[in-house]
């Protein structure tokens, strides 16, 4: 054979050689990009599944806390909450428990939901990968608020509603749907529950002086009395923590003197005018059977739907009727109420100028400073700690 024929057979049968070799890279090719398909399909499905899984724990933990500290009404809230949201809870809650975190962390008043969902696989079926499990887990807790923005510029004195001690836990505490006075007129009685010395209970949250509210101002603009009333204060508040005043300003509120006829009325009116049609009586704004505010009626609340609100955070002060002057009060709680339409065009006028309201047992806000949950706690609040 000469040298060029046996150059010519040794290149044939190389060529022959390689084209086997492609073959075989060719499949493993196909195995390799059928993998990442699978991972860049089947993952994003788990991914957005996962998602799901975590917003549903998320959901129920949230839903029952508000019943903490009872385990049997918290978790019947949390299993309703996962029924509304497509859970099953046979094969998809793992567990519901108390007063521990998702990391296993001893924390009191929290309840954690456990959710595990299966995943079908698509693409990596051909990898012999037919599903995969998803595991969440949601704590959330219920809080005592330490403080507040968005108080109404009026004031409750404790002893009008814990009775004469102004302790909470009597018999003689006021109870839901109960009449209150926020603001008294010319023509009080005297009584241990009536204004004197010239202060009718409203105060000067943000800033002193009186004019009707309108259209609602800037977030960060300090409201004046009429503003306070349609739109609440900006002026963080909490519970007067001792000493004075002047040691504990956010623990106290100053009383604004005198009658202030004509911004009562006009903001008071705009409140029932411009209030949702939803959320503008006593029977739409409270569950009668629980004594709790409805959340869409709630003006702290992430529901809330919109406008002005006949539901009030109102201070409540030790000591409001015996100061005289623009006088500093410390706060010893916060109560929601509810205000009752005034009758008459001309309820506000003259000397005569009582504002009467309902109290509200039991509310829940989504802000505010988180402070330790109290089983007294009038208002509390939900929050998800992992």
């Amino acid at each position: 054979m000469s040298t060029r024929s046996w150059l010519r057979h040794i290149f044939r049968t190389l060529h022959r050689h390689e084209r086997g070799q492609v073959v075989v890279m060719a499949a493993g090719a196909m195995v390799v990009l059928l993998g990442f398909g699978a991972l860049a399909v089947d993952i994003g499905f788990f991914a957005h599944t996962k998602r799901d899984l975590q917003n549903d724990a998320d959901a129920m933990a949230l839903a029952g806390a508000q019943e903490v500290p009872s385990h049997a009404l918290a978790t019947s809230k949390a299993q309703e909450w996962g029924v509304n949201n497509g859970v099953d809870l046979v094969d998809e809650l793992v567990s519901i428990e108390f007063n521990v975190t998702c990391s296993g962390q001893a924390q009191p008043s929290v309840i954690t939901v456990r959710l595990q969902r299966e995943q079908p696989t698509y693409l990596a079926r051909a990898l012999g990968i037919t599903k995969g499990t998803m595991h969440t887990c949601a704590t959330a807790g219920r809080f005592g608020i330490k403080s507040f923005m968005g108080a109404a510029p009026w004031g409750l004195e404790d002893n009008c509603l814990w009775g004469p001690d102004g302790e909470r836990g009597g018999g003689d505490d006021i109870a839901l749907g109960d009449p209150v006075v926020l603001k008294y007129d010319a023509n009080n009685s005297g009584l241990a529950c009536d204004a004197h010395s010239g202060n009718f209970g409203a105060l000067a949250i943000d800033v002193t002086g009186a004019t009707p509210c309108g259209s609602e101002p800037a977030p960060d603009q300090l409201r004046k009395y009429g503003d306070a009333i349609c739109w609440g204060s900006i002026t963080p508040l909490h519970i007067h923590e001792g000493g004075t005043c002047d040691s504990d300003p956010g623990g106290c509120v100053q009383t604004e003197t005198g009658n202030i006829i004509g911004p009562t009325k006009k903001s008071v009116d705009y409140v029932f005018d411009h209030a949702s049609p939803e959320c503008d009586t006593w029977a739409e704004v409270v569950d009668a059977d629980t004594g709790t505010l409805r959340a869409k009626c709630n003006p702290m609340s992430e529901a809330y739907v919109g406008g002005t609100s006949i539901v009030m955070l109102i201070p409540v002060l030790d000591g409001l009727w015996g100061a005289s002057g623009n006088s500093w009060i410390p706060i010893v709680d916060f109560v929601f109420v509810a205000l009752e339409r005034p009758s008459g065009g001309g309820w506000c006028s003259g000397s005569h100028c009582d504002l009467t309201a309902h109290f509200i047992e039991k509310a829940s806000v989504p802000n505010g400073e988180k402070g330790p949950w109290d089983p007294e706690c009038l208002i509390s609040t939900v929050a998800l700690v992992e």
